[in-house]
């Protein structure tokens, strides 16, 4: 059994990348131990919501490592693409098996776990335990900030634009 290219979910997903590319590199706060604070989580957040698993798996991963790239950070690159790709896949997973309102908390939850022990493991790996310490309270801040934001900005387009729902994998 063959499966169709669907022309429309590669658009959508290459212009999610596009749009978390540019929400992890403005603003971009450096970080005083190794890395900095960005609002891509809040494009991972929304693809997560909206597009479902897939599509914030990709453009969630693409999306913050080609930012890593371009802005100096391309040791990150690897983990980006990881960290923040498994971000989205589990935040969308969480709420695509639970209807009830209370799993978009545990997603959120769950996507700032990622993201935390994610960069932990990668920051210790490149310049160690020391310096990734001091990376959990920013990445923590990422991770909810990215839901605080995502979860309402989800909601309100949702709600202004209905058709948003078949979109959805």
């Amino acid at each position: 059994m063959s499966r169709s290219i669907d022309i429309r979910r590669i658009t959508l997903t290459a212009l999610m990348a596009g749009l978390i590319f540019v929400l992890t590199t403005l603003p971009r706060i450096p970080t005083p131990a190794a890395g900095y604070v960005h609002l891509g989580d809040v494009g991972v957040t929304f693809a997560a919501l909206a597009f479902g698993p897939w599509v914030a798996l990709v453009a969630g991963g693409l999306g913050t490592a080609l930012a890593d790239i371009s802005g100096g950070y391309a040791q990150f690159a690897l983990a980006s693409l990881l960290i923040h790709g498994f971000q989205g896949w589990a935040m969308a997973t969480i709420v695509r098996r639970s209807k009830d309102a209370r799993c978009l908390g545990l997603a959120v939850a769950a996507g700032t776990l990622i993201v935390v022990a994610g960069y932990f493991v990668a920051g210790t790996i490149l310049y160690g335990a020391a310096t990734a310490v001091l990376e959990l309270v920013p990445n923590t801040f990422q991770g909810l900030s990215g839901g605080v934001i995502g979860v309402p900005l989800y909601m309100a387009v949702k709600k202004a634009y209905p058709p948003l729902s078949r979109y959805a994998a």
